[in-house]
């Protein structure tokens, strides 16, 4: 079986802590990655023990994830302080049109603003019904049949 290098060991390693860092929220994994291929530089230029290998991933990882994850955070998660971001739409007591049947307990689709949104309610209700939405739990709208208006 073939062992790969030590250089080569740490920056596969880095390419797995970025891959893991885009299943794991935080933005966190990701300095130990930066820490491993920093790690895998010095290994192409010097030979050290594995505990200090080992020493300079560490302090490596740390260093960067105090001094970086700020400023890097802002870069990569954006920053939403425009109310426009936002996923809520305020779309509560407007109408919407059922785009696909909502069958209680599962979810529907409704059309509102331009996009659509799925949707709960509390009986069935089919597609091409105009329908008021009555909550919103982040991109989910509960939503009812809209009373008809009396003369």
């Amino acid at each position: 079986m073939l062992h790969p290098s030590p250089w080569l060991s740490w920056f596969l390693a880095g390419i797995v802590f970025f891959a893991v860092e885009l299943l794991l929220p935080g933005f966190i994994v990701f300095f130990f990655g930066v820490g491993a291929w920093i790690t895998a530089l010095i290994m192409v230029v010097a030979d050290p023990a594995l505990a200090t290998q080992l020493m300079i991933f560490l302090v490596t990882s740390l260093a960067t994830l105090f001094a970086l994850r700020g400023r890097l955070q802002t870069v990569f998660a954006g920053n939403s302080r425009n109310e426009g971001d936002s996923p809520t739409v305020r779309p509560l007591g407007r109408t919407a049109t059922v785009t696909r049947d909502i069958q209680p307990p599962g979810r529907g689709q409704v059309s509102f603003g331009g996009t659509f949104w799925p949707a709960e309610a509390d009986r069935e209700i089919r597609a091409g019904q105009v329908v008021e939405v009555v909550e919103q739990d982040d991109l989910v709208v509960r939503v009812r049949i809209q009373e008809k208006e009396e003369k």
